[in-house]
């Protein structure tokens, strides 16, 4: 199967690809990444540990077997499943929330037995108050690979459009570090988004916001 999987890790972009030359053709930044051949475990540590390095841009692990390269990512990490939302109100601001120095989306892991858009809903309440809340269309699925608590995880994150009101009060979850939980009109967005993580600024990108 053809595969171009983009993955974040240290907000940094780690490309799974059965065709390098084709992607990197489509993505000129791919021309500045390091590019690895073989879906094998040390080529995704020689990845991780060159994205730790500052002023790196991203890598790319090539393979012509793109059932390989998930096979070998999901050896590595354990998969664990999230959802976020991109929530509106009634004129058209956005709700970000800030937490460890970064302007973020409320999101976080599913539930056994959850539903994903169930569990949009719920992180996207008890990370920002916000309980009046509509489900809207799905936006599109971002991919994080990270360390915690002595294990390696790759956290799949299903993102949602919803609307709110401002009328609600928020309540930004301290549980979680969240210092605060901000509606922001698109036009005052740049700053706020220079200040957060490049998966972040794809996902209001696919939102269709302009910034």
């Amino acid at each position: 199967m053809e595969l171009n999987q983009k993955i974040y890790y240290n907000n940094k972009p780690l490309i799974l690809t059965t065709n390098s030359k084709k992607y990197i053709k489509n993505h000129i930044a791919g021309e500045g990444y390091l590019l690895l051949t073989g879906a094998f475990q040390r080529n995704f540590r020689l990845a991780t540990e060159h994205m730790d390095k500052p002023g790196t841009l991203g890598v790319i692990i090539e393979d012509e077997s793109g059932k390989a390269l998930i096979k070998e990512l999901e050896n590595i990490y354990e998969p664990i499943d999230a959802g976020g939302g991109v929530v509106f109100n009634e004129d058209k601001d956005i709700l970000m929330i800030y937490r460890r120095g970064k302007w973020d989306l409320p999101k976080g892991k599913r539930d056994d037995g959850e539903k994903i858009e169930d569990c949009a809903i719920r992180e996207v309440t008890e990370e920002t108050g916000l309980k009046q809340l509509t489900l809207g269309d799905k936006i599109c699925d971002t991919y994080h690979i990270y360390a915690q608590n002595n294990k390696n995880l790759l956290k799949h994150t299903v993102w949602y459009k919803m609307q709110g009101t401002k009328k609600e009060k928020t309540a930004p979850q301290k549980e979680e570090n969240i210092v605060e939980a901000r509606w922001v009109n698109e036009k005052a967005l740049p700053p706020i988004v220079f200040k957060s993580y490049d998966a972040i600024k794809e996902v209001l990108k696919e939102a269709g916001i302009q910034f």
